[in-house]
């Protein structure tokens, strides 16, 4: 095997030593194209082996130490970060034949299925995978019709993945193969597959069954002295053209038994990479990845006919990835190529090269893959990691991005308080200002002016050559790494006696004489490192995104950060698997339990088992306990399950699928059966089956009264009716056991268009209620009914808790929905409880009236505001007007009975919560309570409750209210969107996603950042109207 180069811009940014000059040079070194994450073999010239690093950092991953092998596929649980998109560099991308869908492979070690019309997600596969490189994706080809797609990477068998494009699941496993996979492709008719492999050992094929469920191995070339690039067929399926990393351009005839060479040819535009056929099949378009040119050879003989070049004066970087319109007008190509403002762009040649290419910038790093559509669009994907579609006149039409911080170029923001309990950072994206996180509070802090950056010298101890080096250096006495290891950033301690160096490979901690005193392996690259100045923390920022504590003494990950780059979701978790989150921030990680080496693995997000292992009153704590051991000491003897995976293999939920139909138009009829599979462990069975669609319940029958078919060991199949209407259902299932919910699986049908009229009455059913101006149809009035529960306690009993605006809150808010019957609503219902008249009676009979009242067609609100409090289990009371606080089981409203009527009502449901107050409550002689809604707010607003809410405060902050506003501020800014200032754009109409974006930012002006409500959508709501306003 041999090391992969990246392109050397001729035009490098000054070099501004430190960190700026390793942030300058990693904009000139670009991906390779080449896929494989192998060791350096022989000695190579230290540039060589400088790119190679340079490369794998860009990556975000690196090598195995000389001599590794794959590793054996793992089988405990393991924790995995999930943010709906790719959080690694995308590697290859394709297409079906109609341009329908899209699939991304990736070295996050997934493959990822999008609706290409709108760039939703549809599935997700997930190879069995374990530590370190193993499961990443590498290559992978969509068969033509899009039912399977073929994917592949590092395993420890160099297996080929068919999966099924609709659910993610494993049809067909190709294993034994000589060496990793680097590139994919199906013939034109879906039935031959070939394989291109690293090293010497050529190009396999195979050929398969209709629907992929076997395949056999076809006569191919063995006879490479370097590894392929890429493969493609031709329009009419008898010619297969092959590009290698050994400079040569093979052509090959397709036959029953197999490829026959019928010629080669070496382009000499640079070392050939990417492929793609003319649409009359006459010409072939050759990428490379050494050089700024695309060739164009003849099909049959591959001699030379035009090169293609981009404009003079460009930097001239690799054109590694190429495309041909399906009309045959426009050849894309793209790869490290930049334009003169620093973007990644696609180039463009009209007339089939005939005239100049335009330019157009898409990426903030390489552009790993081009795919061109049927419709004249054109698919991208990048390192970033991102992707997206260019209309045929090269205009945007939608871009997936990464949701990733980036850590690179902030060495001096990198800034952690003395006892590494909290730590600032910046994303390195143009335009974003410094952040700073407490693990104490849980929250977003101010960085203090006292809190330290990273140092390389403390007293007599300094550390040299330390970035981007291979022999860094304590006071002159190297340190010796591994081989083709580097040194990407160092921290001495303010003592000077300890020294931690981040590699590429690993975070090391030193003494002052350069002896070694622990490693320990890194998870993705690491950017930054810093010591906290009490001794017992190291920290460091990875290239995943993530931000880690070790301890100082032993080198023992304690804690992980991950904060999405928008700053507004966040998680953080334990190794073993104990978690505090945001509001909607506790599904961005979760656990990935393998099932075999033929099956893909299952994913659950942390929210499945947040009864036992939320635990923010632990993570709280771990750094000042100085371990999660200590901290999890301190707690109650039964306030947390175990920690680790096979904890978490002990405690699983079932997991559901639907097998059909498919995401397509809707069956015909609004009656349908889908065909669902659900699979338990053996010890806990599946007890029920939920549905929700568009949002609401759908009532269904016991699993024991629908037909059923045994599948293998813990999965069956079931026959599941359900009635449809509308003009788009999404449909959501859940399958229970006694551990718990299974993640939902998901279905949208779309219905065919049908008359104005048709859809004016079938609005209803997607939650867009019939306009003011013809509420009726057909005789019917077809505007939903609108129940407001309003509970607002300012006179409390104890004398001690009283608020000022609570009950004065919900008395405006019932006054201002009160005015809304007749509009949006053909009647209003409203039960307002204030002060005397909300004790706890009061509360439960408000809650058992609006369960008994609604109906599907209708809408529920709940708004509360007063005090809440969580006790020492961590479950949270509402504190009704005859509260006493020493008595909280007796006297509270506890969050159960609130939860049973939201997730039980018909209609669509919305929670309004106001309960986070300061004041005396929780210094009235019970020390046990604190304040914490996350928990309310997450288990509300999952998926499979289906309950909007709107928070007036987030985590552990107060809501603030003011004789000035005449509301608490989150009142007085739902009162303002209501009224007409959430309607930006003068639509006559303000829907929960309006308000939403209004109240957030209105309550953060009004209270100075002070406050920050946050609202949360489960998955398979729409958005649909609150009110009507003024046109």
């Amino acid at each position: 095997m041999k090391v992969m180069t990246v392109s050397l811009s001729p035009n490098p940014s000054p070099a501004r030593g430190g960190e700026g000059r390793f942030v300058s040079r990693i904009r000139d070194f670009h991906i390779n194209p080449s896929p494989i994450p192998t060791t350096v073999l022989g000695i190579r010239a230290t540039l060589r082996q400088f790119t190679w690093a340079l490369f794998c950092a860009l990556l975000g991953g690196f090598p195995p130490a000389a001599g590794a092998t794959a590793q054996v596929m793992g089988t405990m649980p393991s924790l995995r970060i999930e943010t709906g998109t790719h959080v690694a560099p995308i590697r290859a991308a394709s297409m079906d034949r109609d341009g329908r869908y899209a699939v991304t492979a990736s070295e996050d070690k997934t493959a990822r299925v999008w609706d290409a019309a709108s760039g939703s997600p549809l599935s997700v596969f997930r190879p069995p995978s374990g530590p370190g490189n193993d499961g990443k994706l590498y290559a992978v080809a969509m068969a033509p019709d899009g039912a399977v797609f073929a994917t592949a990477g590092w395993s420890a068998s160099n297996d080929v993945y068919l999966v099924r494009r609709s659910d993610g699941q494993i049809i067909h496993r190709i294993t034994g193969l000589p060496d990793v996979v680097t590139h994919l492709s199906f013939s034109r008719d879906g039935r031959m597959l070939v394989a291109g492999l690293w090293g010497r050992q050529g190009v396999r094929v195979f050929q398969g069954t209709e629907s992929w469920s076997s395949a056999r191995e076809l006569q191919g070339d063995p006879d490479f002295s370097d590894e392929v690039n890429a493969s493609v067929w031709s329009p009419d399926d008898k010619t297969v053209v092959v590009s290698s990393a050994d400079g040569f351009v093979r052509a090959y005839e397709a036959t029953p038994k197999g490829l026959r060479l019928l010629s080669r040819s070496t382009p000499g535009t640079g070392v050939p990479f990417g492929l793609a056929f003319s649409p009359d099949g006459q010409t072939v378009a050759v990428g490379t990845s050494d050089q700024g040119s695309v060739a164009l050879l003849d099909a049959k003989t591959l001699k030379m006919r035009k090169v293609l070049s981009p404009a003079k004066g460009s930097l001239a970087r690799s054109l590694s990835v190429v495309a041909w319109s399906t009309d045959g007008k426009r050849v894309y190509a793209a790869g490290s190529w930049v334009n003169d403002k620093g973007r990644f762009a696609i180039l463009v040649w009209p007339d089939a090269g005939q005239s100049e290419p335009s330019v157009i910038p898409v990426a903030r790093n390489t552009i790993t893959a081009l795919h061109a559509t049927p419709d004249g669009s054109l698919l991208y994907a990048t390192a970033d990691p991102a992707w997206g579609m260019l209309a045929a006149n090269g205009q945007s039409q939608f871009t997936i991005g990464s949701s990733l911080l980036d850590f690179r170029n902030q060495r001096s923001r990198f800034r952690l308080a003395a006892d590494g309990s909290a730590l600032a950072f910046q994303d390195a994206r143009p335009g974003d200002t410094g952040d700073a996180f407490d693990t104490r509070q849980l929250a977003w802090a101010k960085a203090a002016r006292d809190w330290q950056a990273p140092r390389t010298s403390a007293g007599k101890t300094m550390v040299d050559n330390w970035f981007e080096r291979q022999q860094p250096s304590i006071n002159g006495k190297g340190l010796g790494l591994d081989a083709n290891e580097w040194s990407l950033a160092a921290s001495v301690s303010r003592d000077g006696n300890r020294i931690a160096i981040a590699t590429n490979f690993q975070i090391r901690l030193y003494d002052r004489n350069g002896r070694a005193l622990w490693k320990t392996a890194a998870p993705a690259t690491p950017w930054q490192v810093n010591t906290s100045d009490d001794g017992r923390w190291v920290v460091a920022a990875f290239s995943d995104g993530t931000l880690r504590w070790y301890r100082q003494h032993d080198g023992n990950e304690q804690l992980v950060f991950f904060p999405q780059a928008d700053g507004r979701r966040w998680v953080m978790w334990t190794p073993g698997g104990y978690f505090a989150a945001s509001p909607g921030g506790e599904n961005l990680v979760g656990w990935q339990v393998d099932r075999g080496s033929a099956q893909a693995a299952d994913f659950y997000p942390v929210s499945r088992f947040r009864t036992e292992y939320y635990r923010p009153e632990l993570i709280s704590e771990v750094i000042s306990k100085g371990s999660t051991d200590a901290a999890l000491a301190a707690l109650p003897a039964s306030a947390a399950a175990p920690p680790g995976g096979q904890a978490i293999r002990e405690r699983l939920p079932p997991t559901v699928r639907i097998v059909s139909p498919d995401a397509s138009n809707w069956p015909a009829g609004s009656d349908i059966k889908l065909q669902v599979a659900i699979r338990a462990p053996a010890d806990a069975p599946p007890t029920k089956l939920r549905a929700r669609i568009n949002g609401q319940p759908v009532a269904l029958p016991a699993l024991s009264a629908l037909r059923s078919s045994r599948a293998d060991a813990n999965e069956s199949i079931y026959e599941v009716p359900l009635s449809l209407s509308g003009l788009e259902a999404q449909i959501l299932l859940f399958a229970e056991n006694k551990h718990g919910v299974s993640p939902e699986a998901t279905l949208t049908l779309k219905k065919p268009p049908v008359t104005a009229k048709e859809a004016a009455a079938a609005a209803n059913g997607m939650g867009m209620p019939a306009p003011a101006s013809a509420p009726a149809t057909g005789g019917v009035d077809l505007r939903p009914a609108l129940y407001v529960l309003a509970i607002g306690i300012s006179k409390y009993q104890d004398p001690s808790i009283q608020l000022e605006f609570a009950a004065k809150d919900s008395t405006d808010l019932s006054n201002f929905f009160r005015a809304q019957e007749g509009g949006l609503y053909r009647k209003v219902s409203v039960r307002l409880l204030t002060d005397h008249a909300a004790k706890r009676d009061d509360v439960l009979d408000g809650l058992e009236w609006i369960r008994r009242e609604l109906t599907a067609r209708d809408v529920g609100m709940v708004f509360i505001a007063g005090h809440g409090v969580n006790d020492a289990d961590g479950t949270y009371y509402f504190l009704p007007q005859d509260v006493n606080v020493k008595a909280l089981k007796r006297t509270g409203v506890i969050f159960s009975e609130i939860r049973n009527t939201l997730v039980s009502l018909p209609g669509k449901a919305m929670f309004f919560i106001d309960t986070c107050h300061a004041g005396n409550v929780l210094g009235t002689g019970a020390r046990s309570l604190r304040l914490d809604t996350t928990a309310v707010i997450n288990e509300l607003s999952s998926a499979d409750n289906g309950v909007i809410v709107f928070a007036a405060a987030t985590g552990r902050q107060y809501a603030q209210e003011s004789p000035d506003w005449g509301n608490g501020a989150f009142t007085k800014a739902i009162l303002e969107g209501l009224r007409g200032k959430a309607d930006y754009n003068k639509s006559g109409r303000i829907t929960h996603k309006m308000l939403d974006l209004y109240v957030s930012e209105r309550v953060k002006s009004l209270t100075e950042g002070a406050q920050s409500p946050v609202t949360i959508v489960p998955s398979g709501v729409p958005d649909f109207p609150l009110v009507l306003g003024q046109r």
